[in-house]
């Protein structure tokens, strides 16, 4: 079984593979993610959803909201993170539909 979860950047949709802090299993974070204005739509795992806002950063972009909700995008490496988790879970593209 593959885990699979959607990630929309603007116009554009990516697909991302399930996130986790260790080598992948047939377990993880499945995240779709809308990009809107300076923020992001974030449903988890096809159920919760979170607003994030954009917030500086060196690299990449960074949206998180006050509960310690985290995604931080550089490229197509994604890191997603929780104030209830220990360590972030890397999360990869798989699909890019036009």
């Amino acid at each position: 079984m593959r885990t699979t979860s959607a990630f929309a950047a603007g116009a554009a949709i990516l697909a991302l593979a399930a996130c986790s802090s260790v080598p992948p299993r047939n377990t993880g974070t499945r995240l779709k993610v809308d990009y809107v204005g300076d923020g992001a739509i974030v449903r988890v795992n096809g159920g919760r959803t979170l607003v994030l806002k954009s917030t500086p950063a060196n690299r990449g972009q960074i949206y998180e909201n006050k509960s310690g909700v985290r995604l931080q995008r550089n490229g197509n490496e994604v890191t997603w993170n929780t104030a209830a988790r220990s360590a972030p879970e890397r999360c990869r593209v798989v699909y890019t539909p036009l």
